[in-house]
């Protein structure tokens, strides 16, 4: 699939602001009048306004919701239909993440994976805007009480290579509809190689000591909420937070768009 970037010039005296949503939507509006949008996941033409998450109606009702029966740190849905509150899975028992917990409105499957890979590997970095908006509707008072919005970061090589971090794309319009700051406090001490094709054990140590926070006293005290787009076993996020505890942060909670059905 080919995409298409297009500057359009304001009205005479208007500066365009990306975080005015006035001139966001009527910028929005040329656009699509220009290249009209299509459904992300079955290709059907998209209304002129636009649609949430680049889906369309019957796209957008496929999208699973995580079940109940979750693991109370990281989210991983449980065989049990009932678990008692506060129930752990086996992983979480063995090894305690480093956040408090995982918040996640659905899985990861289609259509919400096309959503995520084309913010990710399509330059489609509006959509972290999208994610935003859903992640902070749908998961509602679970993002209340927090202090700072902190993005996973990518390496600088793999930042430079995708143009952005699709993280940080999701955190700071989700830090600005909560009023709360969203800063890059984290940081990658080395490049590491994709998880994707690591278990779990190898995930963990593959990570061990990546992350880092120059600044400490940017966390310290704080009630962080820690952002990234997909958790599959939760050992970045993991990481993530081990790092922001050790700088003294009070309390971290992850956020992402889609947790994996089944840990790998």
């Amino acid at each position: 699939m080919t995409h298409y970037s297009l500057y359009v010039r304001p009205p005479s005296g208007v500066t365009p602001t990306p975080d005015d949503p006035e001139q966001r939507r009527w910028l929005d509006r040329l656009l699509h009048a220009f290249l009209p949008a299509c459904c992300l996941a079955c290709g059907q033409p998209l209304p002129a306004r636009g649609a949430r998450l680049g889906l369309c109606g019957g796209c957008r009702a496929r999208l699973r919701r995580l079940p109940v029966a979750r693991c109370a740190a990281c989210a991983c849905p449980l065989e049990t239909a009932n678990p008692p509150a506060g129930w752990l899975c086996s992983p979480c028992r063995v090894h305690t993440p480093a956040f408090d917990r995982l918040l996640a409105p659905w899985t990861y499957d289609p259509p919400l994976d096309q959503v995520v890979q084309a913010l990710k590997f399509a330059r489609l970095d509006y959509l972290g805007r999208h994610l935003a908006q859903a992640l902070v509707e749908e998961l509602g008072t679970a993002l209340v009480a927090f202090d700072r919005v902190v993005p996973v970061p990518l390496h600088w090589r793999r930042q430079l290579a995708r143009g952005y971090n699709q993280a940080e794309r999701i955190a700071q319009p989700m830090a600005g509809l909560l009023g709360i700051p969203c800063g890059s406090d984290l940081r990658r001490r080395r490049a590491t190689p994709p998880q994707t094709s690591l278990g779990r054990d190898s995930r963990r140590e593959n990570l061990r000591g990546v992350f880092f926070v120059p600044r400490p006293a940017r966390v310290r005290g704080r009630r962080v909420l820690l952002v990234d787009d997909v958790a599959t076993t939760g050992a970045t996020l993991d990481a993530a937070a081990r790092a922001l505890r050790a700088a003294g942060a009070a309390a971290v909670t992850a956020v992402v768009a889609a947790r994996t059905p089944i840990q790998g």
